[in-house]
């Protein structure tokens, strides 16, 4: 099982850009929400050679958008991940759990 803490800051960004982007949060719109958080623009290859380990370690799936696109969202374990972070932060900062829809 992977955990927050085995991905780089890199992937940790990236997981929670995939959890943030609406609709279907495809490289170039991932590619736009980081490329708002980083003071230098982030590589494409990057991205791709990333989603492509998470898609490996079962944290994201990849879906076809259309024949040139596709679409990345998390899986449970994904959604897991970030959760766990999440209860970490909210304990560490004396605020209520995160509540979600399942997640344990």
């Amino acid at each position: 099982m992977t955990t927050y803490h085995d991905l780089t800051g890199f992937q940790r960004n990236l997981l929670e850009a995939i959890a943030a982007v609406d609709d279907d949060p495809y490289v170039l719109a991932l590619k736009g929400y980081l490329n708002e958080r980083y003071a230098d623009p982030i590589n494409h290859s990057r991205l791709y050679q990333n989603l492509d380990q998470f898609t490996d370690k079962g944290l994201v799936n990849r879906d076809e958008l259309d024949a040139r696109t596709n679409a990345y969202t998390l899986t449970d374990a994904g959604q897991d991940t970030l959760y766990r972070q999440a209860e970490t932060l909210a304990g560490l900062c004396e605020l209520p759990r995160p509540v979600t829809g399942g997640a344990q």
